[in-house]
């Protein structure tokens, strides 16, 4: 299955995503791992003053490409903004991440793509759901706590999903984490107990929600 016809550019978009890897073994290797602490970052971060916001969502966007554990930065945006604005910046910054993984998917295609995956009968389930239910079936796997996230990002641009219903179920699975673990950022140092308690709460409302629209 082919999305571009334009295949000058997916040689270029291959570049730019192993740049990507190749800077952050690099930076690992020159500053070492305690740069990537949770209180470093948050300290990195604020560093910045008015700007800090504009860089904690970019790291959101280009997070992927790194590998970076997710859950690291969200429990930092917490540190540094609070439980409200850290979980709006983490899901501005996890969708719009999440939709670049899905162009650079897309751009790239299938065939590109396959012999990095093993078991594509997935995909091709995905397909049938996708041109069915695609927000509906985006939903699902983001809410779903099994799921890898950035690999639901670039299967869904591998599948016949459509752009806006991709984005839009992706922002509504993204709100249950987003909230958990800034929260849990946010209190980290206060009342540990507490947080575990809420996060808790809130994982168990996610596997309900993807059970409720199972159940659809």
């Amino acid at each position: 299955m082919r999305y571009y016809n334009q295949t000058a550019f997916k040689p270029a978009a291959a570049g730019y995503f192993a740049g990507f890897i190749v800077l952050g073994i690099l930076y690992v290797h020159e500053f070492g791992i305690e740069r990537f602490k949770t209180e470093t970052i948050r300290d990195t971060i604020l560093s910045l003053g008015y700007w800090s916001p504009l860089l904690y969502i970019l790291c959101n966007v280009f997070r992927p490409f790194f590998f970076f554990p997710a859950i690291i930065l969200a429990v930092a945006g917490g540190l540094a903004f609070g439980p409200l604005w850290g979980a709006i910046y983490l899901i501005i910054g996890t969708a719009l991440g999440a939709a670049l993984c899905f162009g650079v998917a897309r751009l790239l295609g299938r065939d590109k793509l396959k012999r990095f995956w093993s078991k594509w009968v997935l995909l091709d389930e995905l397909d049938n759901q996708a041109a069915r239910h695609g927000f509906r079936t985006v939903l699902i796997m983001r809410l779903a706590p099994v799921l890898p996230w950035d690999a639901v990002s670039f299967l869904a641009g591998l599948s016949k999903v459509r752009f806006w219903p991709y984005v839009s179920a992706t922002v509504m699975g993204s709100v249950p984490g987003a909230i958990a673990f800034s929260y849990f950022g946010n209190v980290l140092f206060q009342s540990l107990s507490m947080a575990v308690v809420v996060a808790v709460i809130i994982v168990l409302m996610s596997i309900y929600l993807r059970v409720l629209y199972r159940g659809r």
